[in-house]
């Protein structure tokens, strides 16, 4: 008997630890890749794939019939029993695949943009009575300023962002709204740094709070919780998504049951039925608000990092349910204390005495560290996520809390010594104490 066969688009970056999880409990892969010069391309590796499709477009063009007929022709012929986006540029592709093939595992495909467009997901929220963040997607400056008059922003902090960008490309914060019509006009039709052209810009309030995200796997519209991790991020020079760390917090922990209800309603609300997500929200003095909604995995080492704190991650449990396994758990368990520190620099340059960071395998609760330049290395200003995967990660883990939190100080200190002037860090910062 056949294999039962499950498809990939776009499997880059976390993406790509489906295939291997899914032949292991008995699946055939089969990869669709769009056409694209993204970055993440890299990531891809052909061998896991026992089928590779390429679609003839990138993620910017319209869904055809020229485009998706020969794709959809080709997967009808091998009976696919779900279909899933591996990184946030196949989230579209992916989506019309599954309705076409797989609508019992499929999202509502009548509300297909509010997963991927960032304007039309803030009102399909809004439209469910939730609240939001204060928002306008356009490329018109003069819209803009219309809307500034019209909700009283004007003269107040915004932030500019890309409507179709993926991570944490191009988000800037405006102090006092200043330059937000240069910031519009050179967002509107530019090229992101994936490769793909932008559409629409996003301008909203500028908001302060607790930042979080919620890691979901969904089925039949029922969602489950893999993780939470809450996040620390500074801003430099109107850059606010420079990433500092990341930290696991427990399921129970104090405020979290109206977090989550607050995200499973937002994931009600973007027609969201099947498949994992990755949902950020901000708590703030008016409650939890949506940042954004991104209906594939986490990027990075998320996965991995959420496999060390909780003994699951949102891949595996995708997989125990298309296998038929056991039933579902709604939640987690927080087995470790785990956090993940990002790497960055204060300006751009040569890197040198890189080797000063393997002093961090010391400590006692490293469980990774990985550096991805070697000295002599130019790399840039970090200025947002990507700029901080490029240079690497550490995976603090214990059960320890206290150790957690006394290693991760230890981390920014020896890094502030090395890499480059000013070291390969930012700022050392208080760690708090985790409810």
């Amino acid at each position: 008997m056949s294999r039962p066969l499950v498809v990939i688009v776009e499997p880059y970056s976390s993406g790509n630890m489906y295939a291997p999880v899914l032949r292991r409990a008995g699946f055939s892969t089969c990869a669709v890749t769009l056409r694209s010069a993204a970055p993440l391309a890299a990531s891809f590796r052909a061998e896991d794939f026992d089928h590779h499709l390429e679609y003839g477009a990138d993620d910017a063009a319209p869904i055809t019939p020229r485009l998706l007929d020969p794709v959809l022709d080709q997967l009808r012929g091998l009976t696919p029993v779900a279909v899933v986006p591996g990184e946030q540029h196949g989230v579209r592709l992916a989506d019309r695949l599954a309705a076409e093939l797989t609508p019992e595992r499929a999202n509502l495909p009548e509300l297909a943009a509010a997963r991927w467009h960032k304007g039309a997901m803030y009102a399909a929220v809004a439209a469910a009575g939730l609240p939001v963040i204060e928002s306008l997607a356009t490329r018109d400056p003069d819209e803009v300023a219309d809307w500034l008059r019209d909700t009283g922003l004007g003269g107040r902090d915004l932030v500019v962002k890309p409507a179709n960008a993926s991570g944490t490309d191009s988000v800037t914060m405006l102090p006092g709204g200043a330059g937000w019509r240069p910031a519009v006009t050179g967002l509107a039709g530019a090229v992101s740094r994936h490769g793909i052209q932008l559409t629409d810009v996003v301008v909203q309030e500028y908001v302060t709070g607790v930042e979080y995200a919620v890691d979901t796997f969904s089925h039949d519209g029922v969602h489950t919780v893999t993780d939470i991790v809450r996040y620390r991020k500074r801003s430099v020079d109107g850059r606010i998504a420079i990433y500092e760390s990341m930290e696991f917090v427990p399921f129970d922990a104090p405020g979290h049951d109206e977090l989550l209800r607050y995200t499973e309603r937002v994931l009600d609300a973007l027609g969201v039925r099947f498949g994992v997500a990755h949902t950020e929200v901000m708590v703030t003095d008016r409650g939890p608000l949506l940042v954004e909604v991104n209906a594939r995995p986490p990027g990075g080492a998320q996965p991995w990092a959420c496999q060390l704190a909780t003994g699951d991650n949102l891949v595996d449990r995708t997989v125990r349910y298309l296998g038929g396994g056991a039933t579902v758990r709604p939640d987690y368990d927080l087995e470790m204390s785990v956090l993940v520190v990002f790497f960055a620099v204060r300006s751009g340059g040569r890197i040198s005495g890189i080797e000063g960071l393997n002093a961090i395998t010391r400590l006692p609760s490293c469980c990774h560290l990985k550096i991805n330049v070697v000295d002599g290395d130019e790399v840039p200003e970090t200025l947002d996520l990507m700029d901080a995967h490029k240079l690497g990660v550490a995976v603090l883990g214990h059960p320890d809390p206290a150790q957690v939190r006394a290693d991760h100080l230890e981390v920014r200190r020896i890094a502030s010594r090395v890499g480059r002037p000013g070291g390969f860090t930012i700022d050392p910062v208080p760690v708090p104490v985790t409810p």
